[in-house]
């Protein structure tokens, strides 16, 4: 491979004429001599490291994609990137980061202290962070100076660029679907809830359009799982064993309402018309499963290019540039999880 020095000789020119024409200092050098200079380049199919434009332009044009680990999250919950969600989102994000000519650092979170060193020892230019709570922001922000983007955070903080959905409408279309179709024992299968985030947000919609129809969820049928499929195989469960067990649920993951539909088929008990099933998210886990999974679709690949068209606009202003909220919708789709209670006479027949 060519090096600057073959450059710099068969042009005719110093090795700081090269460099000022590959850094864009074209002021510094004449039309002409550029001209020569980059026609040698194609020529001898001369490729600058990246470290060489890194040290250059005084940045890595490293991102990290940064989410917790096992020691960032409770006990037995499913680390991220291991369900359908996570990985199509990481995916999406490397081929737009690669796309804008950066490179992307896949890192696992396990406290806010760990993730300022890692990120300082790669000297990282940005990061997007995917499933942190929102009192870790103001924390990471003091930790690490630097351009970040958190995708559904529901922190307060004015200071957060945060990519999202409209999680509470999604909670909140699931339960009147299935008021619509005749449930009143509605319940809810998800992760802990007890501090802001996604699943607090679409438990709220769910307990919203309840109570439009005078209804409010039973404790007893609130069953906590975390966001795998065989803890929704088990989970199904602990829905068929409340006293008076609901005839449908919302799940706030497809991967959950996946395991659960696999669940209740072992147990005898018949989707959707024995117990309807609503899940959320729109992936194609819900269609590969039989009968296939009404759900709340969000757009994943969109919010992935969202979060990093917001890092790359903060990279370009930083420090002075304003923060960013992004929040996309949710939409319905119907499949074939959802249908009347059993017994059910709808009003049209009484």
């Amino acid at each position: 491979m060519p090096t600057l020095d073959e450059v710099a000789r068969a042009a005719g020119v110093s090795k700081m004429t090269v460099s000022n024409v590959l850094n864009g200092r074209r002021g510094r050098v004449s039309p002409t001599t550029a001209a020569r200079v980059l026609e040698v380049v194609e020529r001898l199919g001369y490729v600058r490291s990246a470290t060489a434009r890194s040290l250059s332009a005084q940045r890595s044009n490293i991102v990290a994609l940064a989410f917790p680990g096992r020691g960032g999250r409770e006990a037995g919950d499913v680390v991220p990137l291991t369900n359908p969600h996570d990985s199509l989102f990481l995916s999406e994000v490397e081929a737009h980061i690669t796309r804008a000519g950066l490179y992307l650092m896949v890192h696992s979170v396990n406290s806010v202290e760990a993730t300022a060193q890692n990120l300082r020892s790669w000297n990282v230019d940005g990061a997007i962070f995917l499933g942190t709570r929102a009192d870790e922001v103001a924390a990471l922000h003091a930790a690490y100076p630097a351009p970040m983007v958190f995708v559904d955070n529901h922190g307060a903080s004015p200071r957060i660029n945060n990519v999202g959905i409209e999680d509470r409408l999604g909670g909140q279309l699931a339960g009147r679907r299935l008021l619509v179709a005749g449930h009143r024992r509605i319940g809810f299968v998800g992760p802990r809830f007890d501090r802001p985030g996604v699943v607090r947000e679409r438990y709220a919609g769910f307990v919203q359009a309840l109570a439009e129809a005078g209804l409010s969820p039973r404790p007893e049928h609130v069953v906590r799982c975390d966001a795998g499929f065989d803890a929704a195989v088990a989970a199904a469960q602990r829905v068929l064993a409340a006293p008076e067990r609901p005839t449908a649920v919302f799940a706030t993951a497809d991967v959950i309402a996946a395991g659960l539909l696999k669940g209740f088929a072992r147990a005898g008990v018949s989707v959707p018309a024995q117990m309807s099933i609503i899940g959320f998210d729109g992936l194609e886990i819900g269609r590969h499963v039989t009968p296939e999974i009404t759900t709340l679709r969000q757009d994943i690949p969109g919010k992935a290019r969202a979060a990093v068209e917001v890092l790359l606009a903060q990279l370009s202003g930083w420090p002075t540039v304003r923060s960013e909220r992004r929040v996309l919708g949710v939409t319905l789709v119907e499949r074939e999880s959802v249908g009347p209670p059993p017994g059910h006479i709808p009003d049209l027949y009484r």
